[in-house]
Parts: C-alpha cells; structure tokens; sequence
C-alpha cells in the first residue's frame, strides 16, 4: 500500500472548484494542511472560493483554466510548481454533461465532452506523474461517475468519466510501490451540487426527491482515499458498493431502475431545455 506520509504542507491542484463539489474539496484538503491550487474556468468564483479557505497557514492561488484547452493545462502545471515547487496532489474533479440526445450533438460537441470529463484527466496526470516519481511521493484522486456507468439517461458522451475508473486502477497498479498511487471517487446524485443539481437550478425542471449524500461526502472522501490510499470510493444513496456491484453483474438493472423512479420523464424535460437554451444562444459549455 502506498500513502502519503502527512498531507501537511503539501500542494494540491483541484479542478473544477469554482462551485458544485470542488470547493468542498477543497475545504476538506485544506483542513488537513494542504496548499491549494484552485482552478476553473471563472475567476472570480475561483475567488471567492479561496478566500473561503485560505488561512494564515493554508496558502491558495488560483488559476483560471479551461480544462478543454492543452496549452492552459500546461499553464496550470507551471502555475502551481512556480509557486509551490512540488505538486504531490491532483485532483481531477472537473466534469460536465450536455445532457442532450446523443444524435442532436455535434462532434466538436462530443469531443469536448470527451477532452473535459476524460482527456484533461489523463493530460494532467501525464504532466505530473514525472515529477512526483522522482520525489517518490504522489497520489492522484479522479472524480467519476455512476452515470454513464449505469445507462442513465442522455448521458452517452458523459459516459466518457467513466473511463477515469479503468484508467485508475491501471495507473495504481503499473506504479505500484513507486510511492505514487491513485484513487477513483464514483458518484452517484450529490445532494445540492455536482450535475443534477446544477441541471435543476439551470432548467427549472425538478428531479424526484431521494435522500441524497451530501457535498462535504465527497470532500471527506477525497481526504479518505489519499490518507487511507483507497482505490476507490463509492458515493450514492443507500448501499452505494453493493447497488455497483448489482449493476456490473445486471447491465440491464440500472435503466430499469431509473424508468421506475421517474428519472427518464425528468431527463426528457432537461434535454428539451437544453436544447432550447442551446438554440436561443442562452447556454454555453457547462464545464466546470
């Protein structure tokens, strides 16, 4: 098993942290000592997110990134390892989903979806891992979802998150005892954040009322998997490794469930708004 010995004074990058989970993760790595390196596409959500959780003890700097764009993740690398010296934390948590019918995106649609919730990943672990080999110390959390996993509705180019859970596991186990690991986050529905919740508060179309894990969940989680070196976490209502678990034995199992709990009525809804939005010019990219 490999672990970070202290989390202590360690830096951290963390994408996707203007709203939504990100700036729960953040709170939760800078309880444990952690510096901070918050990036995202709106700097002045990524302002206040700092100001939030820098202390006289935790330093925290922002860079304002699009996560879809190669030169800016290079920038980020290079913002962080300017100011702190030594990155020994990524968390890729940046995502986002079109939630529109498949056949009515473009491919220039699909390939950002694809570069945000899966290549951006890859990229900055790639521009990283070099440096936290020849330390001997470093581990990498990545955000996915149960989503695409399951066949939940209009999720086909979102589904692209999922592969951070294969990608993981291989990157754990072809640097085993390096002193570099990696962690899988698989969420389900996040109460009061994360897609769904941004979907109802963008559309208006309200989703079934289930208990639902709060934030501050993933935040701790991410703490958990670093500290603890878990391979992955799994975070949804109820018995979340066991319903995984159902799922990967019953493919079929995940979009009955949905049609039976309304899920498939309200997605309908959210696409047409998406679309609509999307046609009047009123919505952009959704990415974190």
């Amino acid at each position: 098993m490999t672990k970070l010995k202290t989390l202590q004074g360690r830096a951290a990058i963390v994408t996707g942290t203007s709203r939504g989970i990100g700036p729960y993760i953040a709170k939760s790595l800078a309880a444990e000592g952690v510096n901070l390196v918050l990036a995202a596409r709106s700097p002045r959500e990524l302002d206040e997110v700092a100001a939030d959780v820098r202390t006289d003890q935790i330093r925290v700097i922002t860079v304002p990134t699009d996560v879809a764009d190669h030169q800016a993740l290079r920038s980020l690398v290079a913002a962080a390892e300017r100011e702190f010296g030594e990155v020994d934390i990524l968390v890729n948590n940046a995502g986002f989903d079109w939630q529109i019918p498949f056949h009515r995106l473009s491919l220039d649609d699909v390939g950002r979806s694809v570069q945000v919730n899966l290549m951006a990943p890859l990229e900055l672990t790639h521009l990283l891992l070099p440096g936290m080999l020849d330390r001997g110390r470093g581990h990498i959390v990545n955000v996915s979802s149960i989503a695409g996993y399951v066949g939940f509705p209009y999720t086909e180019a979102y589904a692209a998150k999922s592969g951070l859970i294969g990608f993981t596991r291989t990157l754990r186990a072809d640097y085993r005892g390096s002193g570099v690991s990696a962690s899988t986050l698989i969420l389900g529905a996040i109460g009061g954040a994360g897609v769904g919740a941004r979907a109802e508060q963008e559309t208006g179309v309200k989703a079934p009322s289930f208990p639902l894990p709060h934030a501050r969940t993933v935040g701790k989680a991410t703490v958990r998997a670093i500290k603890r070196d878990k391979a992955e976490i799994v975070i949804f209502p109820g018995p979340g490794r066991l319903m995984k678990a159902l799922w990967d034995f019953f493919p079929g199992m995940g979009p009955s469930m949905n049609r039976m709990a309304g899920v498939d009525g309200v997605m309908e809804r959210i696409a047409v708004a998406r679309e609509h939005q999307r046609d009047q010019g009123t919505a952009g990219s959704p990415a974190a």
